[in-house]
């Protein structure tokens, strides 16, 4: 099926293929591109009917808008990510002075949940050891919370450390673990 049947209009002596092969051919290859392109965006079509219903036009306007979409997206989630991270890399001057002053200070987040405890700590700078996080996790145990879970994580510049501690009724009870904990971050 390689070989193009002998055309009506004869000519040259099978070099060339004529104008109607060349054409399936680009058809073909054009098919394939729009298939490829189909199965990339993934969009189902807005009748319910078959993807060989909508124009081509249509095809490249559902494209476009997939990867605008997507490009948008995609701002967005390096934005949140930037934002989490502790904003650098965007080059503004607000970064400096006071700004780094309150980048470094730790965060503690703390919910109640009945005679448990789920603390979130962020730290201002990455630890460059597991020092701060033992202290941490010392500091729940210390003033007697039982810890669950205790895991840290780098992201970016602040360290993000999640303790889950049951907590009993004696030592004075969640509220003396909160303080202990934020002690114990503070001081680092």
């Amino acid at each position: 099926m390689e070989t193009p049947p002998p055309s009506a209009g004869g000519g040259g002596g099978g070099g060339k293929p004529d104008r109607k092969t060349t054409e399936r051919i680009r058809r073909e290859q054009m098919n394939k591109l729009y298939s490829h392109l189909d199965s990339l965006v993934r969009s189902a079509p807005p009748t319910g009917g078959a993807a060989a219903a909508t124009t081509r036009p249509d095809r490249l306007g559902v494209a476009a808008e997939y990867i605008r979409q997507t490009q948008e997206r995609v701002d967005m989630l390096r934005e949140k990510k930037r934002e989490l991270t502790g904003g650098g890399g965007g080059g503004s001057s607000s970064s400096s002075g006071a700004g780094a002053a309150t980048a470094a200070a730790p965060e503690v987040e703390v919910q109640h949940l009945g005679s448990g405890l789920h603390a979130i700590l962020f730290t201002g700078a990455p630890p460059t050891d597991g020092a701060s996080f033992h202290r941490a996790v010392r500091a729940v145990e210390d003033a007697g919370g039982q810890v669950q879970n205790a895991h840290f994580s780098v992201a970016g510049a602040k360290a993000v450390y999640t303790i889950h501690a049951m907590i009993g009724d004696g030592y004075g009870g969640i509220e003396r673990v909160v303080q202990r904990l934020k002690e114990a971050i503070r001081s680092n």
